[in-house]
């Protein structure tokens, strides 16, 4: 039988992971990204549809849907112009940081903390960017930058089975981490932090989460937008 020091122990630590989870979830969505989620909406307006406007971000099956906009390799960081509804090319990765480690674009119908749509990686072989897949949220990957909580939704593609067919191993883990937190040490002024990994009850959250703040927050103009946990 566990010593009782050892299960205080345990709940004391339970207890701080879920409030630093809860930290990492907050139900306000700053001013500023409200203020980007108007600006974003209106920027869509001369397309119908729109893949980030007009794409739910779930399917009913519960797989997550994601646009790519790098495909896993490139060193080009690609964005969808909300404008002209075409991926524009951002910045360059330099050589030295290397290709982007895994597939990476944005849930439609959210929109995150920054003001950005919340992102997605995609594990798995390099998917063409341009493209929108679907996929089992798999886990999550907790990230900080200079604009404030960035953190994003792990997807795997499935098998006809419905099972994911890639696997988010500590290995990967680690080499998906290590690249997000050195690709942004060229750009001055700018920093990123990954503080740690998230469950798929957590990932699920922050989908729900962010697709609450596109909902109901895109007439908040330059307000803070709060939410029902």
């Amino acid at each position: 039988m566990m010593p009782p020091y050892l299960l205080v122990l345990g709940a004391l630590a339970s207890a701080v992971a879920m409030a630093q989870t809860q930290d990492m979830v907050p139900d306000t969505l700053p001013a500023r990204a409200a203020a980007q989620l108007a600006q974003s909406l209106e920027a869509a307006r001369a397309h119908s549809p729109h893949v980030w406007r007009d794409t739910p971000p779930r399917n009913a099956d519960r797989t997550v849907n994601a646009y790519i906009e790098i495909s896993r390799g490139d060193r080009r960081k690609w964005e969808l112009d909300m404008r002209t509804h075409v991926r524009a090319i951002d910045r360059m990765i330099p050589e030295s940081v290397g290709g982007y480690p895994v597939n990476y674009g944005l849930t439609p119908q959210t929109v995150s903390y920054d003001g950005d749509p919340f992102d997605a990686l995609v594990l798995g072989p390099p998917i063409e960017g341009g493209t929108t897949v679907r996929g089992v949220v798999i886990g999550l990957m907790y990230m900080e930058d200079e604009k404030g909580l960035d953190s994003k939704v792990v997807l795997s593609t499935t098998g006809r089975d419905g099972r994911p067919l890639h696997d988010l191993t500590v290995r990967e883990q680690q080499r998906i981490a290590d690249y997000f937190r050195r690709y942004k040490e060229h750009e001055s002024g700018a920093y990123s932090k990954v503080p740690g990994w998230g469950s798929v009850a957590e990932a699920d959250a922050l989908v729900t989460r962010t697709h609450q703040f596109f909902l109901k927050c895109r007439e908040r103009g330059s307000q803070p937008c709060t939410v029902a946990p």
